[in-house]
Protein backbone atom coordinates (compact mmCIF):
# COMPACT_ATOMS: atom_id res chain seq x y z
CA UNK A 1 0.00 0.00 0.00
CA UNK A 2 1.24 3.48 -0.90
CA UNK A 3 1.87 5.50 2.26
CA UNK A 4 3.21 8.95 3.04
CA UNK A 5 4.67 10.65 6.09
CA UNK A 6 3.05 13.58 7.82
CA UNK A 7 5.75 15.95 6.58
CA UNK A 8 5.13 14.78 3.01
CA UNK A 9 1.39 15.33 3.43
CA UNK A 10 1.98 18.86 4.73
CA UNK A 11 4.28 19.58 1.78
CA UNK A 12 1.71 18.26 -0.71
CA UNK A 13 -0.98 20.37 0.92
CA UNK A 14 1.28 23.42 0.81
CA UNK A 15 2.19 22.85 -2.85
CA UNK A 16 -1.50 22.55 -3.80
CA UNK A 17 -2.27 25.80 -2.00
CA UNK A 18 0.78 27.94 -2.75
CA UNK A 19 2.01 26.66 -6.13
CA UNK A 20 -1.18 25.42 -7.80
CA UNK A 21 -3.43 28.03 -6.21
CA UNK A 22 -6.17 25.93 -4.62
CA UNK A 23 -7.54 27.92 -1.66
CA UNK A 24 -6.97 26.08 1.61
CA UNK A 25 -10.60 26.64 2.62
CA UNK A 26 -11.66 24.68 -0.49
CA UNK A 27 -9.57 21.70 0.61
CA UNK A 28 -11.11 21.96 4.09
CA UNK A 29 -14.61 21.97 2.66
CA UNK A 30 -13.78 18.98 0.46
CA UNK A 31 -12.44 17.12 3.51
CA UNK A 32 -15.63 17.78 5.44
CA UNK A 33 -17.80 16.55 2.58
CA UNK A 34 -15.75 13.37 2.25
CA UNK A 35 -16.20 12.60 5.95
CA UNK A 36 -19.95 13.10 5.57
CA UNK A 37 -19.91 10.72 2.62
CA UNK A 38 -18.75 8.01 5.04
CA UNK A 39 -21.60 8.55 7.51
CA UNK A 40 -24.99 6.89 6.99
CA UNK A 41 -27.16 9.98 7.29
CA UNK A 42 -30.26 7.91 6.55
CA UNK A 43 -29.81 6.09 9.86
CA UNK A 44 -27.92 8.50 12.15
CA UNK A 45 -29.63 11.62 13.43
CA UNK A 46 -27.68 12.79 16.49
CA UNK A 47 -24.03 13.78 16.72
CA UNK A 48 -21.42 14.99 19.17
CA UNK A 49 -18.50 16.80 17.54
CA UNK A 50 -15.32 17.61 19.44
CA UNK A 51 -13.00 19.99 17.62
CA UNK A 52 -9.56 21.41 18.31
CA UNK A 53 -8.63 24.92 17.19
CA UNK A 54 -6.38 23.94 14.26
CA UNK A 55 -7.28 22.94 10.73
CA UNK A 56 -8.39 19.47 11.84
CA UNK A 57 -10.87 21.26 14.06
CA UNK A 58 -11.84 23.45 11.12
CA UNK A 59 -12.78 20.30 9.22
CA UNK A 60 -15.01 19.40 12.16
CA UNK A 61 -16.70 22.80 12.14
CA UNK A 62 -17.52 22.43 8.45
CA UNK A 63 -18.90 18.95 9.14
CA UNK A 64 -21.04 20.38 11.95
CA UNK A 65 -22.47 23.02 9.60
CA UNK A 66 -23.51 20.48 7.01
CA UNK A 67 -25.11 18.27 9.68
CA UNK A 68 -27.11 21.18 11.11
CA UNK A 69 -28.23 22.19 7.61
CA UNK A 70 -29.38 18.58 7.14
CA UNK A 71 -31.56 19.03 10.24
CA UNK A 72 -29.52 16.68 12.41
CA UNK A 73 -29.17 17.10 16.18
CA UNK A 74 -25.65 18.37 16.74
CA UNK A 75 -23.79 19.12 19.97
CA UNK A 76 -20.59 20.99 19.17
CA UNK A 77 -17.65 21.16 21.56
CA UNK A 78 -14.39 23.05 21.01
CA UNK A 79 -11.27 22.46 23.08
CA UNK A 80 -8.13 24.58 22.97
CA UNK A 81 -7.05 28.19 23.10
CA UNK A 82 -9.29 30.14 20.73
CA UNK A 83 -6.62 32.84 20.49
CA UNK A 84 -4.52 30.27 18.61
CA UNK A 85 -7.16 29.22 16.09
CA UNK A 86 -6.10 28.95 12.47
CA UNK A 87 -7.40 31.17 9.67
CA UNK A 88 -9.60 28.49 8.09
CA UNK A 89 -10.90 27.33 11.47
CA UNK A 90 -11.92 30.92 12.11
CA UNK A 91 -13.71 31.19 8.76
CA UNK A 92 -15.83 28.17 9.58
CA UNK A 93 -16.45 29.34 13.14
CA UNK A 94 -17.67 32.70 11.86
CA UNK A 95 -20.10 30.92 9.51
CA UNK A 96 -21.47 28.92 12.45
CA UNK A 97 -21.80 32.10 14.51
CA UNK A 98 -23.67 33.81 11.68
CA UNK A 99 -26.03 30.83 11.47
CA UNK A 100 -26.66 31.03 15.20
CA UNK A 101 -25.07 27.64 15.89
CA UNK A 102 -23.78 27.50 19.45
CA UNK A 103 -20.87 25.53 20.87
CA UNK A 104 -19.52 24.61 24.27
CA UNK A 105 -15.91 25.63 24.87
CA UNK A 106 -14.26 22.99 27.05
CA UNK A 107 -12.20 24.95 29.54
CA UNK A 108 -12.91 23.20 32.84
CA UNK A 109 -14.03 19.88 34.32
CA UNK A 110 -17.64 21.10 34.50
CA UNK A 111 -17.71 21.24 30.70
CA UNK A 112 -16.68 17.58 30.57
CA UNK A 113 -19.93 16.67 32.33
CA UNK A 114 -21.80 18.27 29.43
CA UNK A 115 -19.67 16.30 26.98
CA UNK A 116 -20.39 13.05 28.83
CA UNK A 117 -24.13 13.79 28.76
CA UNK A 118 -24.02 14.56 25.04
CA UNK A 119 -22.13 11.36 24.24
CA UNK A 120 -24.63 9.34 26.27
CA UNK A 121 -27.53 10.51 24.12
CA UNK A 122 -25.95 10.93 20.65
CA UNK A 123 -25.52 8.16 18.11
CA UNK A 124 -22.12 9.16 16.71
CA UNK A 125 -19.12 11.06 18.03
CA UNK A 126 -16.87 12.84 15.54
CA UNK A 127 -13.28 13.41 16.63
CA UNK A 128 -11.48 16.36 15.05
CA UNK A 129 -9.29 17.51 17.93
CA UNK A 130 -5.78 16.88 16.64
CA UNK A 131 -4.54 16.25 13.10
CA UNK A 132 -1.34 14.76 11.74
CA UNK A 133 0.81 17.54 13.20
CA UNK A 134 0.58 16.27 16.77
CA UNK A 135 3.93 15.24 18.25
CA UNK A 136 3.61 16.03 21.94
CA UNK A 137 2.23 13.92 24.77
CA UNK A 138 -1.43 14.65 25.51
CA UNK A 139 -2.19 15.78 29.04
CA UNK A 140 -4.56 17.83 31.17
CA UNK A 141 -8.01 18.68 29.88
CA UNK A 142 -7.25 17.20 26.46
CA UNK A 143 -6.43 13.83 28.04
CA UNK A 144 -9.62 13.91 30.10
CA UNK A 145 -11.66 14.81 27.01
CA UNK A 146 -10.31 11.91 24.97
CA UNK A 147 -10.84 9.52 27.88
CA UNK A 148 -14.50 10.56 28.08
CA UNK A 149 -14.93 10.20 24.31
CA UNK A 150 -13.60 6.64 24.50
CA UNK A 151 -15.68 5.68 27.54
CA UNK A 152 -19.07 7.10 26.62
CA UNK A 153 -19.37 7.20 22.81
CA UNK A 154 -21.60 4.66 21.12
CA UNK A 155 -19.64 5.03 17.89
CA UNK A 156 -16.66 7.19 16.88
CA UNK A 157 -15.36 8.44 13.55
CA UNK A 158 -12.03 10.30 13.44
CA UNK A 159 -11.15 13.02 10.94
CA UNK A 160 -7.84 12.30 9.16
CA UNK A 161 -6.28 10.53 12.16
CA UNK A 162 -7.45 9.54 15.65
CA UNK A 163 -6.53 12.33 18.04
CA UNK A 164 -3.52 11.24 20.05
CA UNK A 165 -1.95 8.97 17.44
CA UNK A 166 1.43 9.79 15.91
CA UNK A 167 0.80 9.96 12.17
CA UNK A 168 4.24 8.62 11.28
CA UNK A 169 4.81 5.86 13.84
CA UNK A 170 1.36 4.94 15.11
CA UNK A 171 2.61 5.55 18.65
CA UNK A 172 0.00 6.59 21.18
CA UNK A 173 1.01 9.96 22.60
CA UNK A 174 -0.23 9.29 26.12
CA UNK A 175 -3.82 8.61 25.09
CA UNK A 176 -5.64 8.30 21.76
CA UNK A 177 -9.20 8.27 20.55
CA UNK A 178 -10.30 4.73 19.70
CA UNK A 179 -12.27 5.23 16.51
CA UNK A 180 -14.32 2.62 14.70
CA UNK A 181 -13.62 4.42 11.44
CA UNK A 182 -11.02 6.97 10.33
CA UNK A 183 -11.42 9.01 7.16
CA UNK A 184 -7.95 10.11 6.12
CA UNK A 185 -7.15 12.43 3.23
CA UNK A 186 -5.18 12.24 -0.03
CA UNK A 187 -3.02 9.20 0.84
CA UNK A 188 -2.64 6.68 3.66
CA UNK A 189 -0.47 7.95 6.51
CA UNK A 190 2.28 5.62 7.70
CA UNK A 191 1.07 5.68 11.29
CA UNK A 192 -2.36 4.33 10.38
CA UNK A 193 -1.14 1.08 8.83
CA UNK A 194 -0.89 -1.05 11.98
CA UNK A 195 -3.17 0.96 14.23
CA UNK A 196 -6.56 -0.75 13.85
CA UNK A 197 -7.13 -0.70 17.62
CA UNK A 198 -7.27 3.10 17.44
CA UNK A 199 -8.09 3.91 13.82
CA UNK A 200 -10.64 1.18 13.15
CA UNK A 201 -11.46 0.89 9.46
CA UNK A 202 -9.40 3.45 7.54
CA UNK A 203 -10.89 5.07 4.45
CA UNK A 204 -8.63 7.15 2.17
CA UNK A 205 -10.49 9.98 0.45
CA UNK A 206 -9.40 12.40 -2.29
CA UNK A 207 -9.92 16.05 -1.31
CA UNK A 208 -8.76 17.62 -4.56
CA UNK A 209 -4.98 17.73 -4.14
CA UNK A 210 -3.66 17.09 -7.68
CA UNK A 211 -1.24 14.25 -8.45
CA UNK A 212 1.22 16.95 -9.50
CA UNK A 213 1.59 17.96 -5.84
CA UNK A 214 2.37 14.37 -4.85
CA UNK A 215 4.89 13.93 -7.64
CA UNK A 216 6.65 17.22 -6.95
CA UNK A 217 7.04 16.48 -3.24
CA UNK A 218 8.21 12.90 -3.77
CA UNK A 219 10.39 13.73 -6.77
CA UNK A 220 8.46 11.39 -9.07
CA UNK A 221 8.74 12.07 -12.80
Amino acid sequence: MFTISCSEMKAMDSYAINSIGIPSIVLMENAALKVLKNIDLEKIDSFTLVCGVGNNGGDGLAIARHLVLANKAVDLFIIGNLDKRTKDFNINLNILNNLGIDFIHITKDEDLKKLKHSLNISELAIDSIFGIGLTREIEGLFRKTIDIINKYSKDIISVDIPSGLDGDTGQVLGISVKAKKTVTFHHMKKGLINSKEYAGDVIVEDIGIPDKATKMVLGIE
